[in-house]
């Protein structure tokens, strides 16, 4: 019998018990036992034996198909050493029976039951806690794929993440026995992470075992670039959010060393993997001083002293600071619009490809107005020619005198393409997004009838610095101010429609008196009829002034320039922004049709990396960290995160579009009429006038429209200006948090364009000096 219950407690079946829980013995059996004896052997052959055998069949099916090299690792630690310790205690008891141990045999070669059910104590409890483990890494079930979507096969739940953070919190239960237990096995399945950490870190690549339980994915829809991204569901508990973005990084940008090797001549790729074979001595004895289990502040010291190494010794070969700044100036002059040129320049380009459309087009219907432009399919050739012919009229407005506006405008041609909204979408979901965009889509297809945008073509080794995300989030600023310049220019060509300003003195002269008292008649009247709508005009240009100047100067000149600051020190910082870029918005309504040849920022760039301390040394990731800390700011001060805002803006840009359809289509037919007048002699109304009544009605309603959303506009304003007072925003850390840190600090607050704007009331337009009297002049 005591064979038997060895046996039991090795993990082997017995003819003699049972595997029930209720009847220990077979049929025939339970005679011979007293109810004590019975329950001592339930003690050892259930709560040990059977759990014995069912860990080592968990443990083993684990080893052998479970995905994760961590959960693999662990049980392979259960079966090696933690069941070996129990097989080897089976053997010793076993050793004292046979050698007549006193310590468990009695008097007359009698083995108590007591004596050994004593001699495995506190093995009860540890069994328990392992079935338990494993019996959790053993769950099946849909498992999350990485793209939102559960698989439809069954997969194990249990990922390395997940149960290194069971283990580490398991070191803290009080009972000696678990804390030992899971102090052994946390440091195992530290050092299996720590094992597919090491390949990332010190050549780039991914495990070749457990790779799906990895933190850092590789992009499935991109074979031809090798694009990766975090699974913050994957990173275990001791490494957050900023070492793990660290520790993408270093692995982005070994991978990035060997394609420049791959495609640049063999002298650099020899340099480089040289470089880096060098640092991986370093980087391995760093990762190796690593004590188990791991703590969080030495494994983010160790990987940020990797992370600048590996920077100061080979990236700032690759990514110069001067390169940086110069495609961070693109991205201020041209997605930003500080050079007010190329934004009237894309704009003229694309309403002269709209009147070229419409004018070949056979099915236009002009008495729709602006909705006339819903049936016009813009190509992506035409597109590629709006942008063609903005930069040619950029490159005549610069004129040749100045050879480094030549440099950056060629640079910029580069880098930058106007497509359709469709093809970058398709771009983009080859590309494996972090996080989806929040700021709105409604803007992009104000330019062109297609939804359109502005993109920059992210060329190696750029992609350190700049991700998807970031571009998409510059093309969405761009099409937002770019459609709020493109609303002010045409209220502004609205005042070049000298026809409909003019009175009946100055209009075309009839051969007759009565034609002429006509022609006055109607003069006086569409004078009057028109009034109030060229003070609702000037009331909307002159706030989409304000907001426009407000933006240029207030928010994103002053966000530059503290950008620019942190960047270089040494650069001399103005309280204010230059007079001649905040008058670049509210300048005078004719000027503002003309280009402007003294356009923003000429100022020459170039820095070099610095030696020094970390904190001296501006690395290429806290160089992205200060840029996204810095775009966020920069969206958060144009009021891009104000959904109600920028709503209410984008249908009072429609508005806009369709008053000035309707002004164009009324000056064409009142020239009709006027002709018809001077042509026939006739006093009775026809065709022409009868149209022209209409869209009389038609303005009136638009500008009814026009007014209100004027009015709702400014009180929004001042809404958003009462909520946001007292009230400081926080800033999103997007990275390791170092003393030199890039954190934007202002705090661009709505009271000065409320004070530039002084309006006292939601009707009230008194406030804007000779707002009708203009009009007459």
């Amino acid at each position: 019998m005591l064979q038997e219950l060895l046996l039991a407690l090795s993990g082997h079946p017995s003819p003699l018990l049972s595997s029930s829980n209720e009847n220990l013995f077979k049929p025939g059996t339970d005679d011979f036992l007293s109810p004590a004896e019975n329950t001592l052997l339930t003690s050892l052959s259930n709560d040990l034996g059977q759990k014995h055998s069912s860990i080592r069949a968990k443990a083993n099916d684990v080893v052998s198909h479970h995905p994760s090299a961590v959960c693999r690792a662990i049980c392979a630690a259960i079966l090696s050493k933690h069941l070996a310790q129990f097989q080897q205690r089976i053997l010793e008891v076993e050793r004292s029976i046979l050698n007549q141990d006193p310590g468990i045999v009695g008097a007359y070669n009698i083995v108590p039951l007591s004596a050994i059910v004593t001699a495995f104590d506190g093995w009860d409890r540890k069994l328990e806690w392992l079935w338990r483990l494993v019996s959790s890494i053993q769950i099946e079930g849909p498992r999350d794929g990485g793209d939102g979507e559960s698989t439809e096969t069954k997969e194990y739940l249990c990922t390395a993440s997940a149960i290194i953070g069971y283990l580490r919190d398991a070191t803290h239960t009080g009972n000696p026995d678990i804390e030992q237990l899971s102090r052994d096995l946390v440091k195992m399945a530290e050092t299996a992470w720590l094992k597919q950490l090491t390949l990332w870190l010190l050549y780039g690549k991914l495990p070749s075992i457990g790779a799906a339980d990895f933190f850092i994915v590789k992009a499935k829809k991109d074979p031809e670039h090798d694009i990766f991204s975090l699974r913050l569901d994957l990173v275990p508990p001791f490494v957050d959010a900023a070492t793990a973005s660290s520790i993408l990084f270093v692995g982005k940008s070994l991978n990035l060393i060997k394609a420049r090797g791959v495609s640049d001549d063999d002298e650099s790729q020899t340099i480089d993997e040289t470089a880096a074979s060098t640092l991986r001595a370093s980087h391995l004895q760093e990762l190796q001083s690593l004590k188990l289990p791991i703590n969080a502040t030495p494994f983010t010291r160790a990987i940020r002293c990797i992370r600048f190494s590996l920077s100061k010794n080979i990236l700032r070969h690759l990514l110069p600071l001067s390169n940086v700044v110069e495609v961070l100036r693109i991205l201020k002059e041209y997605f930003l619009l500080g050079n007010g040129e190329f934004a009237l320049a894309l704009i003229s380009a694309a309403d002269e490809r709209l009147v070229d459309k419409q004018s070949n087009s056979a099915n236009r219907h002009r008495h729709k107005g602006s909705e006339s432009l819903s049936h016009l399919i813009v190509k992506e050739a035409e597109v590629g020619s709006v942008l063609a012919r903005a930069w040619t009229t950029l490159a005549s407005v610069q004129g040749f005198d100045n050879e480094d506006d030549d440099d950056d405008i060629e640079l910029a041609r580069q880098l930058i393409e106007l497509s359709l909204e469709s093809k970058v979408r398709q771009q983009k979901d080859a590309i494996e997004e972090q996080a989806p965009s929040t700021l709105p889509d409604s803007f992009q297809d104000l330019l062109l009838p297609t939804s359109t945008l502005l993109t920059l073509r992210i060329q190696s080794p750029l992609d350190l610095l700049l991700t998807p995300a970031d571009v998409g989030a510059y093309s969405r600023i761009h099409a937002y101010l770019l459609a709020l310049r493109r609303s002010h220019l045409h209220l502004s060509k609205l005042f070049t429609l000298s026809s409909l300003r003019r009175d009946a003195k100055s209009r075309r002269v009839g051969k007759h008196s009565d034609q002429n008292q006509t022609l006055r008649r109607r003069g006086a009247e569409r004078a009057r009829r028109l009034r109030s709508l060229w003070a609702t005009v000037r009331s909307a240009a002159f706030l989409l002034a304000t907001i426009g100047a407000y933006f240029q100067a207030e928010v994103i000149q002053s966000s530059w320039e503290e950008f620019h600051g942190w960047l270089d020190p040494s650069v001399k910082q103005t309280s204010r922004p230059s007079s001649q870029q905040e008058q670049r918005f509210t300048t005078s309504l004719d000027d503002s049709l003309a280009p402007n040849r003294n356009h923003g920022e000429g100022e020459a760039l170039s820095f070099e990396m610095r030696d020094g301390t970390d904190g001296g040394l501006r690395d290429p990731e806290r160089l992205m960290v200060a840029h996204k800390n810095f775009l966020d700011s920069l969206c958060h001060s144009l009021l891009l995160r104000d959904n109600r805002f920028t709503s209410r803006l984008r249908k009072f840009m429609t508005e806009i579009d369709h008053l000035c359809a309707l002004m164009n289509r009324l000056e064409t037919v009142q020239e009709s009429v006027d002709l018809e007048i001077c042509a026939t002699a006739r006093t009775t109304p026809g065709h022409s006038e009868a149209e022209e009544e209409h869209l009389f009605t038609q303005l009136e309603s638009g500008r009814r429209d026009l007014d209100a959303g004027l009015a709702s506009l400014v009180k929004l304003l001042q809404e958003m200006d009462i909520a946001s007072n007292g009230i400081t925003r926080k800033n999103v850390m997007m990275g390791p948090t170092e003393d030199d840190e890039f954190i934007p600090t202002r705090n661009h607050g709505l009271d000065r364009l409320l004070l530039q704007l002084d309006f006292t009331s939601s009707q009230d337009r008194t406030s804007i000096p000779n707002a009708t009297d203009a009009y007459d002049e």
